[in-house]
């Protein structure tokens, strides 16, 4: 009597399955012919119902497999995003913090240049204040995750709309971050003069009055990162606390954009 099919055990395709999702095992799918010629229609579509089977089965293994690996992926990246959400909120805070002192700095230096220009040769005691160009004050907030998770594809097994907001959302951190860079930039290029002589009372008149239009660049930088954190604060509340209205009319006196 002819041995029949046979059909592989139930616990050696669950371990098989378990090393593939391990990365032990390579998921293929192996046929192999009949031993023995089919001699009957019914011995010829038993090895083609075992044939398809075994196809069935080994392409349900990597499907599963397939599927629970891209869970664990998705998981690993809003896993990622919250931890750096958690350290972007606590920089964000520390700048808002550094926003206000840094504000009152800026404006000293621009009280104290346009004093020089209405009083040439005052001494440093009648002057308003000391200029002071040294800052800490850079919104640089991270990306790391999300750029990882848009190069290695995980956003396309993600819900679109999850994507479009947490994309919203690093847009508008990517800017606070470039604002900074210019607004360092800026400081810079404002004292320069302090690599031949750091006291602005010796500046010559044209040299005062572009200190004076470099100060209010500044200024104006520093109005617009405070108004971009106050609209990223008001989008996403766990940003916070950040510049008020009034702190921001009290930079440029007009009514911030809303």
């Amino acid at each position: 009597m002819q041995e029949g099919p046979r059909l592989l055990p139930l616990s050696y395709l669950k371990d098989t399955a378990s090393q593939i999702y391990a990365g032990a095992v390579t998921p293929m799918l192996d046929v192999h012919p009949p031993h023995h010629a089919a001699t009957t229609w019914r011995d010829f579509l038993v090895h083609i119902a075992t044939i398809v089977i075994g196809l069935l089965i080994a392409i349900g293994l990597e499907q599963t497999v397939e599927f629970f690996h891209h869970r664990h992926q998705v998981a690993e990246t809003r896993q990622a995003l919250r931890d750096e959400s958690e350290q972007n909120t606590a920089n964000f805070a520390r700048e808002s913090r550094e926003f206000r002192r840094h504000t009152v700095q800026l404006q000293t230096n621009l009280a104290v240049l346009l004093f020089l220009q209405q009083h040439p040769g005052a001494q440093a005691a009648q002057l308003p204040g000391i200029v002071n160009w040294h800052s800490n004050f850079y919104v640089a907030l991270s990306h790391t995750a999300w750029k990882t998770a848009q190069q290695s594809n995980v956003t396309t097994l993600m819900p679109q709309s999850e994507v479009r907001a947490t994309d919203r959302l690093y847009d508008m951190l990517d800017n606070l971050r470039e604002e900074s860079r210019q607004n360092l930039l800026a400081i810079e290029d404002a004292r320069r003069y302090t690599v031949q002589d750091a006291d602005p009372a010796h500046l010559s008149p044209a040299d005062l009055a572009v200190e004076i239009d470099r100060a209010r660049l500044l200024l104006q930088w520093h109005y617009r990162i405070g108004t971009d954190m106050s609209i990223l604060s008001r989008s996403y509340p766990e940003f916070n606390p950040a510049p008020t209205l009034e702190e921001l009319r009290q930079i440029i006196h007009d009514t911030p954009t809303q």
